[in-house]
């Protein structure tokens, strides 16, 4: 059922590690620019391994809970190309031995209302680093730290030297119980 579903789709087993990514998957990595994350190049690697530091410990407590708990648990987030912005819903199921399997439906998708054209020098840091939301990928203004805006441009920097955070939004409304930490 998995091969033909429409949702991004894999299993990690009880050390996270990738055993299983769908066609979905390998569909969404070249769509994306991201041909080395297809045709089973994860398999075996540690999903954390992908995960922004800043977001290890939420995806850590919650992957914990399902299996303490045998409930699916469910989660929007936001996945934007450049051009597009788009809203996930990520279901994880409990599976035999402690296996998760993860599913990503598209929700959301449309042009960006909030794209920003702005120069490097605005967001990077003294060493060429931006720090970018681990969720809706907003770049922070060095100038105005409280401010974040979306700027295609930095997707298309390679390599980007890139540190992640959360801006104030993402964390109280998708990841409120890290805003207590």
């Amino acid at each position: 059922m998995l091969e033909k579903a429409p949702a991004v789709s894999y299993v990690l087993n009880f050390d996270l590690r990738f055993v299983y990514c769908n066609p979905a998957w390998d569909r969404f990595a070249m769509e994306n620019g991201a041909p080395e994350l297809a045709d089973g190049s994860v398999i075996g690697t540690d999903l954390f391994a992908a995960i922004p530091e800043v977001l290890r410990p939420f995806y850590s407590r919650i992957f914990e809970e399902v299996r303490r708990s045998g409930l699916v648990w469910k989660h929007v987030y936001e996945c934007s190309s450049p051009e597009q912005f788009r809203t996930f819903r990520m279901l994880v199921h409990l599976l035999a031995s402690q296996w998760l399997l993860v599913t990503n439906t598209l929700v959301v998708e449309k042009p960006h209302d909030r794209v920003v054209e702005g120069s490097p020098d605005v967001y990077a840091d003294e060493h060429g680093i931006i720090c970018m939301c681990a969720h809706c990928r907003c770049s922070q203004r060095r100038d105005k730290p409280e401010q974040w805006d979306f700027v295609p441009a930095h997707f298309k920097i390679r390599p980007l030297k890139v540190s992640h955070g959360l801006c104030k939004v993402c964390r109280a409304y998708f990841y409120p119980s890290e805003t207590r930490r």
